[in-house]
């Protein structure tokens, strides 16, 4: 890895901003009568995955029982169970998700399973008629009932108040009344409660037909991270530190609490047959600044996944103002570069962060789309490869799952643009300063702008992210600005935007290859973007042989300016290139397919389109200026169940592509536009 700094400066002014609420940040109809959640995520443009990616699926800790209008004004339960697996569906089917199972509390037997006011059948039901689609499951420590097995008590036993003194931290208490268990309390007490787990899971799988993927435990049991002040006054502790021979409280809780955590887990995923091949995670296992153990001992208690230890720290900003830093329990980029950089340095260069843009009952307190998405591609240029989508219905009344569904798109949307750069994500890493420290963060003169890099290991390849940020949502802020960075020695101009700007960079060649990978999603509320198909035809999900992509672009004053540039490819004959057509978004079409091309250096350039078995031949004339050629597509050929693949085949002479656009035939676009 190169030892590169870059440094960031600002050289323009903002291209637009916006005063108040901007109404096209939300969903349409907003503040009034809204489309339901599952017609907004219909609606939405799909987000678009190099297809068969070998990306762990994102995590749903978003309830979809609340999400389909549980404890809604007149929404009845059986209505909010059908609602929320539709929803669930819709998400492992079309967003890239698991399916989940949340905290499986029907340990007594079979009558909740037959109670039309409990999800549980319905989730069940739907992960038994899914087995192709990945399941996870969500246990919460904290929340068992040993009652539900017999015991007398209600709660877990680490939460029992009746143990001998010797089994409390001596100057701990939960809400200055509640004694907390201790690191040095017998391993009978967390095997008791790995036991009652254990018990549950295996009721669950008495009813599945499939197998459970991962397992998700929601992670904040007691004892915590306490502080010096707290431990070094208890001489049982002390005790117990001598007696192991270990020279620090950091390492001595950490090695503590993943021994506790290993007793209670190792009861279910190791002596249940089932789960051999289950991968176990937990919540805020990370290197995170603040009361979080030891990253390079607590990682171990979690499985490694494809070989790495994968932290899951928690990004929840919440507020606009708060996405730079943190406040409490709230945590902005900061403390993911904190805790990055202690989890790089240990050489886990992936991670996978809960999320959540806010879960205010007035959404406009919340982070809206575009912020948040230009946020989750940088999440995912420094190692995201999936996240943990968190929305939170704490009390009544509850938020509108109109308002916030969306929550559920961006993370999507994030990682499909990162499904497209999978070669420097998995053989690459941020860059490194002169003393050999991650670079999370790339310092930048202006507080609003936040850039990531990513650069394959033994090339000159790099992925750029980056995002212009408001503090709010009301005052005025930049949709984009003009940027000058610093990569290897070089100065190049880029443009970003609020909803993330992703670009790769090839600098191992001259000229530089440079293009962009999200330039067709919008800063708008998901359900405003553009139906049109619009794809930039160097971002292809399949082709023949190495097809030549090629950038125009500009050298002022000794920098590269790629604030204006085209990229397009060249295609040689034989060569084609390969598109999704994805049959939930061209529903909303006809067909016509427009494509901007340029046939060089002869008089006519040939070339056909095929969709499955369908094609058509065109040519396209020598000219001195890029031309839109525009073909009719049986409109059978299209519209199925399935997603189609559109390829592009050069039968004589050389063509130049540039843009690709299926649209509505009925009305003529103005090619101006794109």
């Amino acid at each position: 890895m190169n030892k590169t700094v870059l440094f960031i400066l600002f050289f323009s002014l903002p291209s637009f901003i916006f005063s108040q609420i901007d109404t096209l940040e939300f969903q349409k109809g907003y503040p009034n009568k809204s489309s339901d959640a599952l017609t907004q995520l219909k609606n939405y443009p799909s987000p678009r995955y190099v297809p068969n990616n070998n990306f762990l699926r994102l995590y749903n800790w978003m309830s979809p029982y609340f999400a389909g209008g549980a404890g809604q004004e007149g929404i009845k339960i059986p209505d909010a169970i059908k609602a929320g697996t539709d929803i669930q569906e819709e998400l492992a089917i079309n967003w890239y998700y698991y399916l989940v199972i949340s905290n499986p509390r029907f340990a007594p037997g079979e009558k909740i399973l037959n109670d039309p006011n409990s999800p549980y059948a319905s989730f069940i039901n739907l992960a038994n008629k899914h087995p192709e689609i990945p399941l996870s499951v969500t246990i919460f420590w904290s929340q068992l009932k040993p009652s539900a097995f017999g015991s007398k008590n209600s709660e877990p036993n680490f939460m029992r108040q009746d143990y001998p003194e010797s089994y409390y931290l001596k100057n701990a208490r939960v809400n200055k009344t509640k004694r907390v268990i201790s690191y040095v309390a017998p391993d009978s007490v967390f095997i008791s409660d790995g036991i009652v787990q254990k018990k549950q899971l295996e009721n669950l799988i008495k009813h599945l037909t499939r197998p459970i993927n991962i397992i998700n435990e929601n992670g904040e049991e007691a004892p915590k991270a306490y502080q010096k002040d707290i431990l070094a006054n208890d001489d049982l502790l002390i005790n117990d530190m001598k007696k192991l021979k270990i020279d620090s409280w950091e390492k001595y809780i950490a090695n503590k609490k993943r021994n506790m955590r290993s007793l209670y887990s190792s009861q279910f995923m190791k002596d249940i047959p089932q789960l051999k091949n289950t991968l176990f995670t937990i919540y805020q296992i990370e290197g995170g600044p603040l009361d979080r153990y030891d990253w390079d001992i607590s990682k171990s208690t979690c499985s490694k996944i494809n070989g790495n230890y994968y932290s899951t720290s928690d990004f929840y900003p919440r507020f606009p103002n708060n996405w730079k830093n943190w406040k409490g329990a709230w945590h902005g980029w900061k403390w993911i570069n904190d805790g990055r950089e202690v989890e790089i340095a240990a050489g886990d260069k992936f991670f996978s962060p809960y999320v959540a843009a806010g879960w205010s009952n007035n959404p406009e307190a919340d982070i809206r789309p575009a912020q948040w998405l230009g946020l989750l591609k940088c999440l995912s240029v420094v190692g995201a490869e999936f996240y943990y989508t968190g929305y939170f219905n704490l009390k009544k009344p509850y938020s509108k799952p109109e308002d916030y569904i969306w929550q559920a798109a961006m993370p999507s949307y994030a990682q499909a643009v990162t499904t497209h750069f999978a070669d420097i994500f998995r053989n690459g890493n941020v860059l490194m300063d002169v003393d050999g420290k991650p670079i999370v963060t790339y310092p930048v003169k202006d507080e609003d702008v936040l850039v990531t890099v990513r650069k394959l290991d033994k090339k000159e390849q790099y992925i750029i992210a980056a995002t212009v940020q408001p503090f709010s949502n009301k005052e005025k802020f930049p949709l984009s600005k003009n940027i000058e960075i610093k990569i290897d020695g070089e100065l190049i101009l880029l443009n970003v935007r609020r909803q993330g700007s992703v670009y790769y960079f090839d600098k191992s060649v001259k000229p530089y290859i440079f293009y962009q990978l999200d330039k067709w999603q919008e800063y708008k509320h998901p359900e405003r973007w553009r139906k049109e198909l619009i794809y930039e035809a160097e971002v292809f999900d399949t082709s023949r042989s190495n097809v030549f992509i090629h950038s125009d672009y500009k050298t002022v004053y000794n920098k590269t300016d790629f604030t204006g540039f085209v990229s397009y490819i060249s295609l040689t004959p034989k060569q084609w290139v390969g598109y999704t057509i994805y049959s939930r978004d061209i529903q909303q079409l006809t067909n016509k397919i427009y494509v901007k091309i340029y046939a060089q250096g002869n008089e006519n350039g040939e070339g056909e389109i095929k969709i499955n078995d369908w094609k058509k031949d065109f040519i396209s004339a020598k000219s001195e200026k890029w031309n839109w050629i525009n073909i009719e597509v049986p409109r059978e050929v299209i519209v199925n169940e399935k997603n189609s693949l559109l390829k592009i085949v050069s039968t004589s002479g050389n063509l130049e592509i540039d843009k690709i656009i299926i649209t509505d035939s009925s009305a003529i676009p103005d090619l101006k536009d794109y």
